[in-house]
């Protein structure tokens, strides 16, 4: 029997249809694909419905919170919902309420401003239709955010000490709108209390608590000069600077590396007993987590299918701050009445062990034991000869943290700079590059040329060659030299500083005069 007598005798219909020139194939009867391609089908539909899923219900969430705080914000601009005639004629001069956000960089990223898009994604929205205001202050470094509120608070101290230093303020009348009210002083703390203060994870809290205690603990004015300000640091640094690196030296002798004197790097305090802290404005704890590096992947795909998650907690968080339920702050289980700026480390007890569990996620080559006799480090790398060195203490330095790295820069620097100075004094006697051999200077010149060590010489050839490929490369002076290297300084004890107070072997700065401040968190309303 023919395989064309067994064939299926096409349908009319089908006949027809391939007469109009519709392909062969289209006419078929379909077929379930084949397994991997139901399995390709299955995870991308599976994923795509995840993410679509996901993403409405961060809309639905959203749009739920902004719904709450619609009608709070309405109470701003309208009463009992009578309409614009029932208001005062100078109600919409009044101040608004006014929080301050800090967010400072996670430590061992890049991106200073990552904790801050976190609270413009999450956050701010439940603000802006609740009509509240906010004011952003980024840390771009580890520390910015200390000084920028210890600074504050000292200025503050001035004002109150010295009614003079508050000349400038705000005045009633002065260059103001008509029937503008001013603030006084009393009346701007008093907004300011009422407003509040929103901390975007525990390094920030950190900061915020060590700026406190250093604003309050320090003095304002030092010697007649305000102790705040760039100005004001810089003359710190230059003080602690020890300049005899610069001295004249042959280059055959040893040279000293020490830059720093024996004077330790925490600021100086006065002898008068400390002032009382006022109370400071509400804080609103919001929890950040920065997921980075390869091992930490299954984290970063979780929170992308699952967004909500965090949409939630940004809303919960805006409520919390929008309705204005706040608790006492509660304190660490120990008391010490002795502040200090390095913070022992966690857990504190209390509300300073926040967000404790976020620092297991820092990367590992982050971490680095704490010295056990905290005091300066010179540039060798090694603190000065007057304290006690344990013997483990050069190794158990991590040279990969940012203090292993800011040590081994800093010693890099020294060990190069006799060279590059003796080249820029050799290049300003000389007058210009010629060769190292000098006639007509002495009977025992050739006795001091032969002494110069070799990478001396291949410093000069160094600096020679790249003058000669451009000649506007000149070597750079010794008093660029010394400008370069307080300008390194100054970075690399800031930077010290500031991962001082980050650093997750180390807890949240405290002191017990903040017990009577009054401190409060803002919690979850009782009622909805």
């Amino acid at each position: 029997m023919s395989p064309s007598s067994t064939q299926k005798p096409k349908s009319g219909l089908v006949a027809a249809l391939e007469y109009t020139g519709i392909p062969p194939s289209l006419l078929k009867r379909p077929k379930l694909p084949g397994r991997n391609w139901l399995i390709f089908f299955g995870v991308t539909g599976s994923l795509i419905g995840a993410y679509v899923y996901d993403r409405r219900q961060c809309r639905v969430i959203k749009e739920d919170y902004i719904g709450r705080v619609k009608s709070l914000a309405e109470e701003y601009s309208w009463r009992d919902g009578v309409g614009p005639e029932a208001l005062g004629k100078d109600d919409h001069l009044a101040w608004p309420r006014k929080l301050t956000v800090y967010a400072t960089k996670w430590p061992g990223d890049e991106d200073y401003d990552i904790a801050m898009k976190y609270f413009r994604r999450y956050i701010k929205p439940i603000f802006v239709a609740a009509a509240i205001d906010y004011d952003m202050v980024p840390g771009k470094r580890h520390g910015d955010i200390a000084l920028r509120i210890a600074d504050e608070i000292k200025r503050k101290r001035a004002e109150r000490e010295s009614p003079s230093a508050s000349s400038e303020s705000f005045q009633p009348g002065m260059a103001m709108p008509p029937q503008y009210h001013a603030p006084t002083t009393a009346e701007r703390d008093a907004l300011e209390l009422a407003g509040g203060t929103v901390i975007v994870g525990r390094a920030t809290l950190k900061e915020y608590f060590s700026g406190l205690v250093r604003g309050w603990t320090e003095p304002p004015i030092i010697n007649g000069r305000p102790n705040w300000g760039e100005d004001s640091r810089e003359e710190k640094v230059r003080s602690m600077l020890d300049d005899s690196i610069f001295d004249e030296h042959e280059p055959y002798q040893t040279m000293s590396s020490s830059s720093f004197s024996s004077a330790s790097l925490s600021p100086s305090s006065s002898s008068s007993p400390l002032p009382a802290i006022l109370s400071v404005p509400p804080i609103l704890l919001v929890p950040f987590v920065n997921h980075l590096g390869f091992a930490q992947i299954p984290y970063m795909l979780v929170d992308f299918f699952y967004r909500r998650k965090h949409v939630r907690d940004g809303g919960e968080a805006a409520w919390r701050a929008v309705c204005g339920a706040t608790r006492e702050w509660q304190g660490p289980s120990s008391n010490s009445n002795n502040p200090t700026f390095n913070a022992p480390p966690p857990p504190q007890g209390g509300d300073l062990d926040f967000a404790l569990h976020t620092e297991s996620f820092y990367k590992s080559s982050l971490r680095s034991p704490l010295s056990k006799f905290p005091s300066p480090i010179t540039p060798s790398g090694l603190p000065p000869a007057t304290l006690p060195v344990a013997q483990d203490e050069p190794d158990a330095l991590n040279p990969k943290s940012p203090l292993g790295s800011i040590q081994k820069a800093r010693k890099k620097y020294y060990n190069e700079l006799p060279r590059r100075l003796w080249v820029a004094r050799e290049f300003a006697r000389r007058g210009g590059f010629d060769e190292i051999e000098r006639p007509n200077t002495g009977a025992d010149a050739s006795e001091k040329e032969s002494k110069i060590p070799e990478d001396f010489s291949k410093e000069w050839k160094k600096a020679k060659e790249a003058y000669d490929s451009d000649s506007s490369q000149f070597p750079p002076s010794e008093v660029q030299l010394r400008l370069e290297r307080f300008e390194k300084e100054k970075r690399w004890m800031r930077d010290e500083e500031g991962w001082e107070i980050v650093r997750p072997e180390r807890g949240v700065c405290w002191d017990e005069r903040l017990r009577a401040t009054g401190i409060r968190v803002f919690v979850e309303p009782i009622s909805k």
